[in-house]
């Protein structure tokens, strides 16, 4: 997989025009600079939407489609973590806690108490680490094809990337991004981010290593998570319909969408999810 992202990190990507940003900066955290991008104004009354990418895509990448339609009625954050969109490689691992560290400084450095987070993909278990362990900082949840531990994958998902050599089933190998889909990931980390090309591999590694890791949160842990969450899942993803309907029966504040027709891949261009985000924001707080 690092390979094929190496070599297509030359070829050419369409990538999305957005609006401007009230705000994008870089934000020191720990001795190393994230990258965010505010849309929108922040007041102290508002509670804005903190959007988090997926594992080798940007903030763009994920959620540029729907920016428009959201920010008319939110403010918008988006964070990107290191060796993704701009923000640059650091000496630390990938793992949850530092992605929460890091996402948190940001909001600190921007004076954001709480947040609706967003996630995707290992956006998405970033924003289930968030609701377990800075609970203070999350209004409500939104995770989109995340797991709460590794056996939330498909069968061979993990061992794949553990065993270079172990040889997934024909509906796995299904699943997978196209070489033209590596292409585009690798394109937009070299067009982006500080370290250009030479990024790409450094990145697949760390996450390859955060997926492989002992990561995960026993099921005590979610099911003390308070704030509303709305898990959202394809009939054909990465992450087994039998895991969502695991989180929404174990949090208690759970609503649960399992798009048909869907992977994991082309879970953000459904139609059928910015409505449906929308709505679970603009619900009321349960008392």
């Amino acid at each position: 997989m690092i390979e094929r992202l190496s070599r297509a990190a030359a070829l050419p990507l369409a990538l999305l025009t957005l609006a401007a940003p009230a705000q994008a900066d870089l934000a020191s955290v720990d001795g190393h600079d994230i990258y965010y991008e505010v849309h929108g104004e922040l007041t102290p009354d508002t509670v804005p939407v903190l959007m988090l990418h997926g594992g080798m895509m940007s903030f763009e990448a994920s959620y540029g489609a729907m920016l428009p339609a959201l920010t008319e009625t939110h403010t918008v954050i988006g964070v990107e973590q290191q060796g993704h969109g701009h923000t640059p490689l650091h000496d630390g691992p990938l793992t949850a806690e530092t992605m929460r560290r890091d996402t948190l400084g940001v909001l600190d450095a921007l004076s954001v108490d709480r947040v609706h987070v967003v996630g995707f993909s290992a956006g998405g278990m970033l924003a289930l680490e968030l609701a377990v362990n800075a609970p203070e900082r999350v209004a409500s949840v939104v995770a989109i094809s995340a797991a709460s531990q590794p056996s939330g994958f498909m069968p061979g998902m993990i061992e794949m990337q553990k065993d270079p050599n172990y040889q997934p089933s024909p509906e796995v190998l299904a699943l997978m991004p196209s070489e033209e889909d590596f292409a585009d990931m690798a394109a937009e980390i070299a067009a982006k981010n500080p370290g250009g090309a030479a990024t790409i591999p450094q990145t697949m590694q760390k996450i390859t290593a955060f997926i492989t890791s002992d990561w995960g949160w026993p099921d005590d842990r979610i099911a003390a998570i308070a704030a509303p969450v709305l898990v959202v899942n394809g009939d054909t993803d990465f992450i087994e319909p039998e895991h969502a309907l695991h989180l929404y029966r174990t949090i208690p504040e759970a609503q649960l969408a399992i798009l048909p027709g869907t992977t994991h891949l082309d879970i953000l261009e459904q139609p059928a999810l910015l409505p449906m985000i929308e709505a679970f924001l603009q619900a009321p707080a349960p008392d």
